[in-house]
C-alpha cells in the first residue's frame, strides 16, 4: 500500500513539475545532451529518476537497474536536477518574506489558526545523518557519534517552509548553528522588514513579533522558547501549552518531509554538497505541492496533527512511521541559559496575555 502511494505521488509530482518547467525549456533540467550507453538521457528521464530517489531513498545501484542509467550518470543527474528545481521553483515557492505586509499576513494566520499572535514562524533544526566523505576526519562528527550536516528551517502557519539553511557541519555546537544562520543576522540587523512591536488583540502592551522554538534554542527578544519543565505554576504551564501549539507546526513540517520524501528515512550516502541540493529541492517541492493540483495526494487526510473541538491533540499519521535514520534532533545545551532581561520580559508579556485577555476556553482543562 505504501509503495502504491509513492507511485501516485511520483506521477502527480511529474505532471505538476512539467507543467511548470514547460514555461521555460527542458534545458533547465537538461543543461546538455548526456549519453547513457546508446541513448540520450532525456529531461523526463532525468526528472523521473530524481523524483524516484527523493520519494524512495533508493540507492544509486537500485536506480541504475530500474532506469538503465549508469550510477555515475545518476550521481550528477540527481545533483543537477535538484539544483534546477531549487533555482527555478525556489524564487516562486521558497522565499523569506520581504515586506511588512507579508510578515503581518503570516502573523495573522498564526493568530487565526493557532491563537498565537505576533508569531512569524516556528523554527526547528535537525542533523541530517550521512556517510562521511573521505578524509573528513571529525569535521562532520556530532554529539550522537555519527556524521551530519544541519538543517535549520522556519515553518509557516500552513506547514510551509519560510526559510531553510542547510550545510553547517555537525561538528559545530547546536547553539552555534543558529548564530551562523543568515536569518539570525538579518533579524538582529533589522533588515527583514519585520514590523515593529504591536498590540496583541485586546491587549494593553505592544510586544515584538517572534519566532517560536524548543529548548535547543536560546531565549531572545525575537525567539521564544518554553519555560523549563520543573516547578511550573499554572501561568507558565499555559504559556508552554500555547507555545507548543505553534511550535508543533515545525515538527509536522519535518514529519511530512520524512513521510513524503523517504530519502530522509535513510542515512545519506551522498556528498555534503549534494545533500544541500537534495534538501533544498525537497523543501521547494513541499511548498510547491501544497498549492498545486496534487495537494490532496501530497497532504492526505490525517497525515498531520490536528485538534479536537476541546483542543485535544490528535496525532498525525506521520508519527506512526518508524524513526527517521537521517533526522537527528538538535542537542539541548546544558549551559548558556542566562537569557537577557529583555527576552525574559517579552516571554512574561506573552505569558500574562495568555492567561488574561488572550485566554482560550479549553486551555484551563488542558493545563490543569
Amino acid at each position: 500500500q505504501h509503495s502504491w502511494k509513492l507511485v501516485i505521488l511520483n506521477k502527480a509530482v511529474i505532471v505538476c513539475l512539467f507543467d511548470f518547467f514547460s514555461r521555460y525549456n527542458d534545458a533547465v533540467i537538461t543543461p546538455q545532451q548526456i549519453l547513457g550507453g546508446n541513448k540520450v538521457i532525456t529531461a523526463p528521464e532525468r526528472l523521473a529518476v530524481t523524483l524516484r530517489f527523493l520519494a524512495t531513498g533508493e540507492t544509486y545501484r537500485s536506480l541504475s537497474f530500474q532506469f538503465r542509467i549508469s550510477r555515475a550518470a545518476i550521481s550528477y543527474i540527481i545533483k543537477e536536477v535538484c539544483s534546477a528545481i531549487a533555482k527555478h521553483l525556489g524564487p516562486h515557492f521558497l522565499q523569506v518574506p520581504s515586506s511588512s505586509e507579508e510578515w503581518l499576513a503570516i502573523a495573522n494566520a498564526f493568530q487565526q489558526k493557532w491563537q498565537n499572535p505576533n508569531c512569524i514562524g516556528a523554527i526547528h533544526g535537525k542533523h541530517i545523518v550521512m556517510q562521511p566523505p573521505p578524509n573528513a576526519g571529525s569535521y562532520f562528527y556530532n554529539y550522537k557519534h555519527s556524521h551530519s550536516v544541519v538543517l535549520m528551517a522556519v515553518a509557516g502557519p500552513d506547514y510551509q517552509c519560510l526559510y531553510a539553511d542547510v550545510g553547517t557541519n555537525g561538528g559545530i555546537s547546536d547553539g552555534g548553528v543558529w548564530n551562523k544562520c543568515g536569518l539570525a543576522g538579518a533579524i538582529e540587523d533589522d533588515s527583514l522588514s519585520i514590523p515593529p512591536p504591536k498590540l496583541l488583540p485586546n491587549g494593553t502592551e505592544p510586544l515584538p513579533f517572534v519566532l517560536v522554538g524548543d529548548d535547543a534554542f536560546a531565549l531572545k527578544p525575537y525567539l521564544m522558547k518554553p519555560y523549563p519543565q520543573h516547578g511550573l505554576d499554572i501561568q507558565k504551564r499555559i504559556y508552554n501549552y500555547r507555545h507548543s501549539r505553534a511550535r508543533r507546526i515545525s515538527e509536522n513540517l519535518f514529519g511530512i518531509l520524512a513521510n513524503r520524501w523517504r530519502v530522509f528515512k535513510t542515512i545519506m550516502q551522498i556528498p555534503p554538497e549534494t545533500i544541500e541540493e537534495v534538501v533544498m529541492a525537497a523543501l521547494t517541492l513541499h511548498n510547491f505541492l501544497r498549492s498545486s493540483i496534487s495537494k490532496d495526494v501530497y497532504f492526505p487526510a490525517g497525515l498531520i496533527d490536528s485538534e479536537s473541538e476541546d483542543g485535544k491533540l490528535v496525532p498525525g499519521l506521520w508519527r506512526q512511521d518508524s524513526a527517521s535514520e537521517s533526522f537527528l534532533s538538535l542537542q539541548v545545551p546544558s549551559t548558556g541559559h542566562n537569557a537577557i532581561t529583555e527576552a525574559k520580559r517579552v516571554r512574561e508579556g506573552y505569558s500574562d496575555y495568555f492567561v488574561n485577555e488572550g485566554a482560550i476556553e479549553w486551555q484551563w482543562e488542558r493545563c490543569s
